[in-house]
């Protein structure tokens, strides 16, 4: 996000300023109610519209419903205080945190290839030393980076923290400045292994390590592992001239276009872009896949009650049933995802909505759950 999500949603108060007041200039009009099964129902259309009264005008929301029986693709956009649908499936947005999945998805790929263990530790990785590689006896490992139990702090101290910089204070950020961090300044914070501690810092630094160990580029990866098996075509880390033509413009906090987001050498930790209908393919993977997708989402760490960590994602279990989300944003957009394997149920959202304005009131975590929630289960379609 800067890379923004959820999680760091409490330490982005403290240093945000910006307002979240709703956007009253003038009485937002809602969506039109048809009898259609391509579009929202009224129920969802409500909730869409509940929310959409806190973002401003030129605000797109893309959304994906799917269901053990069907997919939907609702694109809708805030225009002169109205809301109205539009075609954007194939849009393309910044997915900020969620990138972190697909990083997770590409070291899964490289374990069931037999190529590296979950266990090596990074040290073994890296051209240089480091300055701190364990802790009581505990190595930081490439499972401890994929769970975020690594021990790392959210954002090395070499970084500039003004997450105001117009394209992202990593922009700048180097493998230079990283390895000078690394190999001069880290201080773990907590036993490698022990405890979730949500690190930008170690979903970056695992995209660099898997660079290193297959000589390739993050965004070589991407493809290979990702986009080609899956044939996701609006899916990439860097924009060219005709990439920019797919892609909805970010907007800061009162609707004004601001610069995409680049993160360097943390790459893996949220320069993603993607569309819904990509996204979409790759939830669906998730939910059907028996091998590396799957590798995933096999627990590593229990948490906090009823919420495990598999790699990259989390999930909260409840009654036989576990609910996988993630999140993300950067300084343009915001996104979520939200399914269950055993109902194959999924929620996609994917906006232009600054997370410093979605992150005042977790709108984009709230929105996506009522979404899902309005779902019907297996059970109740039959």
């Amino acid at each position: 996000m800067m890379i923004v999500d959820r999680r760091s949603c409490i330490w982005l108060l403290l240093i945000g300023v910006l307002s979240c007041s709703p956007f009253r200039s003038k009485e937002l009009v809602p969506l039109p109610i048809f009898d259609n099964k391509n579009l929202l129902d009224s129920s969802q259309a409500q909730i869409v519209f509940n929310y959409s009264k806190y973002f401003p005008n030129e605000t797109e929301l893309d959304i994906a419903i799917i269901t053990s029986e069907d997919e939907k693709y609702v694109g809708i956009k805030r225009r002169n205080d109205s809301l109205v649908y539009v075609d954007n499936c194939d849009k393309v947005f910044e997915i900020g945190s969620i990138t972190k999945t697909l990083t997770a998805t590409i070291l899964a790929k490289f374990v069931y290839d037999g190529k590296v263990d979950l266990n090596e530790p990074i040290k073994n990785i890296l051209p240089v030393k480091l300055h701190q590689s364990a802790l009581n006896g505990k190595e930081m490992t490439l499972l401890y980076l994929a769970n975020h139990t690594s021990g790392l702090p959210f954002v090395p101290d070499n970084l500039s923290t003004d997450w105001a910089i117009p394209g992202s204070p990593y922009q700048h950020y180097d493998t230079a400045q990283l390895y000078d961090y690394l190999s001069n300044r880290l201080v773990l914070q907590c036993t490698p292994g022990d405890k979730r501690v949500y690190s930008n810092l170690g979903g970056g630094l695992l995209g660099h390590l898997l660079t290193l160990i297959s000589k390739k580029s993050y965004e070589d990866l991407l493809f290979e592992s990702i986009c080609k098996p899956l044939g996701l075509h609006n899916t990439f880390v860097k924009l060219n001239e005709q990439r920019r033509r797919e892609l909805v413009p970010g907007r800061d906090p009162k609707g004004q276009i601001v610069p995409n987001w680049n993160l360097g050498v943390l790459a893996g930790a949220g320069e993603v872009k993607s569309s819904v209908r990509d996204i979409s393919r790759y939830i669906i993977a998730n939910m059907n896949d028996t091998t590396y997708f799957l590798l995933t989402l096999k627990p590593t760490i229990d948490y906090a009650e009823h919420v495990t960590a598999g790699l990259g994602w989390a999930w909260y279990n409840n009654n036989g049933k576990r609910y996988v989300d993630a999140y993300g944003g950067t300084g343009g957009y915001s996104c979520g995802v939200i399914f269950e394997r055993s109902d194959r149920n999924a929620v996609i959202l994917l906006t232009n909505v600054s997370a410093f304005l979605a992150s005042k009131g977790e709108y984009i975590s709230r929105l996506c759950r009522e979404l899902y929630d309005s779902i019907p289960s297996d059970a109740e379609r039959k």
